[in-house]
């Protein structure tokens, strides 16, 4: 499919040169990438996401090849929390696209680096999410495939949203395929008995919030009550029950500053000592 050895570094593509391989997914591999005219510069300050030379299987080259157009299709939603294409190429036979490469890990790899999971952090980077998710449905799309692996957290806590290679028009026909992740699909989307609807990603986003909460530090039940009530309206199996994007962004602000003042204040046993 392609003309050009793309699995070494200083290969080119487009006006990009290709450094070491960073991921590989169903069809696709993730380059670093730097100018093509930055020949000597040891900077590869972006990454560029094309189709795997080495895939054999036509099928998953013609799937690699949808999802990268699909994310330019929906590269013109921008906000703080959602991945930034710079650069694309709808090319049939080499098509890519070029994103800032982030210095972050995915969100369950970030909870892992960490000693002290607390609720606040939770709720705060979960509705970074929402805030993305939020803007996405605004301009008319479905993420279709929210995952922690989609979910990028850097060193300060920020959150960017990545992977719209399953994204849909809200109210398109499914696939009639379901290619995306099953921990975190909806039941319509499983069963690809409904048109593409932002409910499918709030329920996604309750999944990865029950899995944030589970690896948490433990709290007062009055304080987790609240986020479990949330979880249990975000993954209801009927889609018009979920609360929509705006709604769970407000809500888990609130939630985020209730639990803050509690794990910030005097413990029980503290407030006994004293008095």
């Amino acid at each position: 499919m392609f003309n050009r050895p793309l699995d070494q570094t200083g290969s080119i593509l487009g006006i990009w040169r290709l450094g070491e391989k960073l991921a590989t997914g169903r069809g696709t591999v993730l380059y670093a990438a730097q100018p093509a005219d930055c020949q000597g510069n040891p900077r590869y300050d972006y990454a560029l996401k094309t189709v795997d030379a080495s895939q054999e299987n036509s099928s998953a080259t013609r799937d690699a090849t949808r999802q990268i157009v699909q994310s330019i299709h929906a590269a013109g939603v921008h906000h703080p929390n959602l991945v930034a294409i710079l650069d694309a190429s709808h090319s049939e036979h080499s098509p890519y696209l070029v994103m800032p490469r982030l210095d972050a890990q995915p969100l369950n790899v970030r909870i892992a680096q960490m000693e002290h999971f607390a609720v606040p952090v939770a709720l705060w980077w979960i509705r970074q999410i929402a805030q993305a998710l939020e803007k996405l449905h605004c301009a008319g799309w479905v993420h279709g495939d929210l995952k922690p692996e989609n979910v990028l957290v850097d060193g300060k806590g920020h959150v960017t949203v990545i992977d719209l290679g399953f994204a849909a028009r809200i109210h398109t026909p499914l696939h009639r395929v379901f290619r995306g992740t099953p921990d975190y699909a909806s039941p319509e989307l499983m069963s690809g008995a409904s048109a593409a609807l932002p409910a499918m990603d709030m329920f996604a986003l309750g999944r990865v919030l029950w899995e944030c909460l589970s690896q948490t530090a433990p709290i007062h039940s009055a304080g987790i009550e609240p986020v479990a009530e949330l979880i249990e309206r975000m993954i209801s199996p009927e889609p018009s029950h979920r609360p929509s994007s705006a709604k769970i962004v407000q809500q888990l602000l609130s939630l985020e500053i209730e639990t803050l003042g509690g794990h910030i204040g005097p413990s029980a046993a503290t407030i006994r000592r004293a008095a």
